[in-house]
């Protein structure tokens, strides 16, 4: 990013039915951010950025808010469930998250690959694994759009944190470079927590579980698929 652009966020929000009740503009101890979902992932981000170009402009958006088209850069945080703003891109994406009712996964869809991945699971349902999924589309206003999504909040987190972490950003971020130059892409890769800690694969030394690409407007393809090494995925012979 350069100086002096312009950065909006527009992060997932919780449905009304299950906000507190000071996300409400009308309560007396009214909070903006609680009724944000993947609050981490917003925070996270601004703090990056921040560290990263501190000349740039950024502002954060519910979807509900959020009508301008004329950000430099649009990050787009949450899937599909709680950020309509990301199913405004679904039509032009190779996957989509599979709709459950609240409190099970959604998993991770790629039709013409006949993939479905999950989160991995311990059989005491402790999670192991959740999917980063991160786009990178180009639109023709000149506006890049980055979509970090998960099937959980943890994968949210994961997108983020794959190509921006200070210890292996670089490396990361050279990888996919020399993979994809300035294509549009979709990477899926790991992303665990260990108790407290947020462990993200570095791309330069373990490859992506998946990396999808297209040229303008052509269809994506799978240039990478190691979905094979991840336990929880189904593959639909054609």
């Amino acid at each position: 990013m350069t100086a002096g652009a312009h950065v909006d966020i527009v992060c997932s929000e919780i449905p009304a039915a299950e906000r507190p009740e000071y996300a409400d503009p009308s309560d007396r101890n009214y909070l903006r951010y609680a009724k944000f979902a993947d609050l981490d992932t917003l925070i996270y981000l601004r703090t990056r950025f921040a560290q990263l170009c501190p000349d740039v402009v950024i502002r954060d958006f519910a979807p509900s808010e959020y009508y301008d088209t004329q950000a430099d850069v649009l990050c787009v945080v949450g899937g599909p469930p709680w950020n309509a703003k990301f199913r405004e891109f679904l039509p032009m994406l190779p996957f989509h998250f599979e709709p459950h009712p609240l409190g099970e996964d959604d998993p991770l869809v790629v039709p013409e690959l006949g993939l479905t991945i999950s989160p991995h699971w311990t059989a005491k349902q402790e999670l192991l694994q959740d999917l980063a999924v991160l786009t990178r589309l180009t639109l023709g206003n000149g506006t890049t759009v980055f979509l970090f999504g998960g099937c959980l909040t943890l994968g949210v987190l994961g997108a983020a944190r794959c190509l921006l972490e200070p210890d292996r950003r670089q490396r990361s971020a050279d990888y996919m470079t020399n993979l994809v130059g300035q294509d549009d892409f979709v990477l899926v890769t790991e992303t665990r927590r260990v108790g407290g800690l947020i462990d993200v694969t570095d791309l330069s030394t373990v490859e992506p579980l998946l990396v999808l690409t297209r040229d303008a407007s052509k269809p994506f393809t799978s240039i990478v698929d190691n979905t094979s090494r991840y336990p929880a995925t189904v593959r639909v012979s054609s």
